[in-house]
């Protein structure tokens, strides 16, 4: 009966439904998470308990899981340089960003430069922004919090680029943070106080600090890898550039340990061996089970050189392949109707495939794209395959580590903001002098 009315409800929209896969017929193929997502605990500072929901409240209450080690003195105030661009009053805001950085118990210093760029071209303000920023670095800050205005969304369009994509350059060459904020957010009151719940955590963040983690240990490995090699279509010819290839490492609770970068551009679309193999040093390693995302599909040799180097150091590898696109939606089927899948909803294809919704959006925006995970299998002794319900399980809970927004990110944290960081890399922007860290500029 419930299948007539699915039919009835899709052919509304020109659509003709067939068998469907459903948990009536088949129980078994759908998986949901025992305890909800949202109510995963998360640890704070001074052993505080908090949930995704609570985010601000476990800052203000226990402030940050760990401080950078730059900021171990707490009354080493976090040095904050403002770059005014857009000709807006930022008094009231900086006074309450200050207050609110104080309540999660970090202090701050502020410096503010306004600059007026009315008439200027793309080029001429582009020239006056980079020699401010090089003024700026004569007592070097902690971070630039740059104002930009609304005409510069677009402008990477162009052929200068932006001056959102030229501050960052610039900054990040030299190893200090930025914030970019539009003239547009602060203009529209609904967004202000949005903005700082945004902005500080992503702040902190960005300067090392660790905000929270898993409250709970993971139990499928020891630590976690994201792989991934980005590549953008070029602009004028046919076929695509390959951008540096990356990795995040994160801990057991599913904090950030440190990244690494490859400086050389990629001519195809394998990791080289001797990067993976830069990847897992015997030292760390050794010993331990780590389960590594690929952000899309191991390609050629790259599981049998991970597998060789993991025997060679003596430790274990899960290998999960973690697909974006091309993907099959599932949806929920509530009082005969036809709704947005729930978040943390998974369809079991096999023994070590399944589809994962990661996010929930609203109905105007439409469904959640979910991913696809692939778990690696083989006879290899270096390899081990979990079941695929503790793998959905595992990278379900490292969405809720994403310390730049309030909002769970689609895709686990050790493989989210890769793509960025590739892209900015085809820009000829990346940090060439750390291409190893433990913050996460990428925020």
């Amino acid at each position: 009966m419930w299948f007539n009315y699915l039919k009835i409800a899709v052919n509304n929209y020109g659509f003709e439904l067939g068998l469907s896969i459903n948990s009536r017929d088949y129980p078994e193929l759908f998986w949901q998470p025992q305890v909800p997502i949202e109510n995963i605990p998360l640890l704070f500072g001074n052993g505080f308990i908090g949930v995704q929901s609570k985010i601000l409240t476990g800052l203000s209450r226990g402030g940050v899981y760990r401080r950078h080690n730059k900021f171990f003195d707490p009354s080493r105030p976090i040095r904050i340089t403002v770059l005014n661009l857009c000709e807006v009053g930022l008094d009231e805001f900086i006074e309450q960003l200050k207050e609110r950085l104080k309540s999660y118990k970090f202090e701050s210093l502020f410096v503010t430069n306004s600059i007026s760029l009315k008439n200027f071209s793309g080029t001429k303000a582009r020239a006056t922004v980079e020699e401010v920023v090089n003024e700026l670095m004569e007592i070097p800050p902690d971070i630039v919090l740059a104002f930009l205005p609304q005409s510069d969304r677009n402008a990477d369009e162009e052929d200068g680029g932006s001056l959102y994509h030229k501050i960052y350059d610039l900054l990040l060459r030299r190893q200090i943070a930025s914030q970019m904020i539009y003239e547009d957010t602060l203009n529209n009151p609904d967004y202000y106080k949005n903005i700082l719940n945004q902005v500080v955590p992503g702040i902190l963040a960005k300067l090392g600090n660790l905000p929270f983690v898993l409250a709970e240990p993971l139990q499928i490995a020891d630590c976690f890898i994201g792989l991934d090699i980005s590549r953008e279509s070029k602009a004028k010819l046919s076929g695509t550039m390959n951008a540096c290839a990356s990795m995040r490492l994160y801990g057991k609770q599913g904090e950030f340990i440190r990244y690494q970068l490859k400086d050389t551009l990629i001519p195809g679309e394998e990791i080289p061996k001797q990067f993976l193999e830069g990847l897992l040093p015997k030292k760390e390693f050794e010993g331990k089970i780590v389960l590594i995302y690929r952000d899309g599909r191991f390609c050629r040799q790259e599981v049998a050189n991970l597998l060789e180097w993991a025997e060679a150091i003596g430790c274990k590898l899960i290998l999960v392949e973690c697909r974006k696109s091309g993907i099959p939606r599932l949806y929920n089927f509530v009082n005969k109707t036809i709704a947005a899948p729930e978040k943390g909803l998974a369809l079991r294809i096999s023994s070590t495939e399944a589809v994962l919704v990661t996010i929930q959006v609203t109905e105007k925006i439409g469904l959640a794209h979910p991913l696809r995970l692939r778990v690696i299998t083989g006879n290899h002794p270096a390899l081990i395959s979990p079941p695929i319900e503790q793998v959905v399980e595992t990278t379900l809970k490292l969405t809720l580590l994403h310390h730049g927004a309030l909002k769970m990110p689609r895709l686990p944290m050790p493989v989210y903001g890769a793509h960025k960081t590739a892209k900015l890399r085809l820009r000829g922007i990346y940090p060439s002098s750390m291409l190893e860290g433990d913050r996460q500029f990428w925020l």
